[in-house]
């Protein structure tokens, strides 16, 4: 299975969604959020292949969301403040079928989970509380294996890893480790 529906949540602080239709009138809105967290040196501390103030090149990633989608290589959803449609994150989840399962993380038959979040709401329980609720829906939709890497020192990360169900399973290469969440 490569198909994942969308999932939509909603706490009433914060929404979980896909990139959505209305979501296009916002286009340089989102590309904007992208960019406040993205050229930030601490938000992107363990992702600095990330790390960009490069307007266009996020405004292409945010196009790319749509091919992937469509070619049931990943999901891409986006952490967003319910009151004012602001951006604080991002999760992607790619799936086995993905590029990158297939070429970079040389680990098969698993769903792979990546995030961010912007560092102003760091330690809320933001990414703890999405990263619960995405495992939980690709539970009901039959997935049975997650996978994230993590480096040692994010500690943050691996909290947020441990307390969603994850455990280190073995080093991925010299700087990460795999995080595996067997599901049912």
């Amino acid at each position: 299975m490569n198909r994942l529906r969308p999932i939509n949540l909603d706490n009433g602080v914060t929404i979980i969604h896909p990139l959505r239709q209305s979501d296009i009138l916002r286009h340089d809105q989102i590309v904007d959020n992208l960019i406040e967290i993205l050229s930030d040196e601490e938000n992107t501390r363990f992702i600095s292949e990330k790390r960009t103030d490069d307007k266009e090149r996020v405004s292409n990633e945010l196009l790319g969301v749509t091919f992937r989608y469509d070619q049931q290589l990943g999901y891409t959803h986006f952490i967003t403040l319910k009151n004012n449609n602001e951006v604080l994150g991002q999760i992607n989840i790619i799936t086995p079928k993905g590029i990158e399962t297939e070429t970079q993380y040389k680990i098969k038959d698993t769903w792979f989970i990546e995030y961010y979040l912007n560092k102003k709401v760091w330690n809320l329980g933001v990414m703890s509380g999405a990263i619960k609720a995405i495992v939980e829906s690709m539970k009901d939709q039959g997935i049975t294996k997650i996978s994230a890497l993590c480096m040692p020192e994010n500690i943050g990360s691996i909290k947020i890893l441990t307390k969603s169900g994850f455990k280190r399973t073995q080093k991925f290469d010299l700087k990460q480790d795999v995080y595996e969440l067997q599901l049912g």
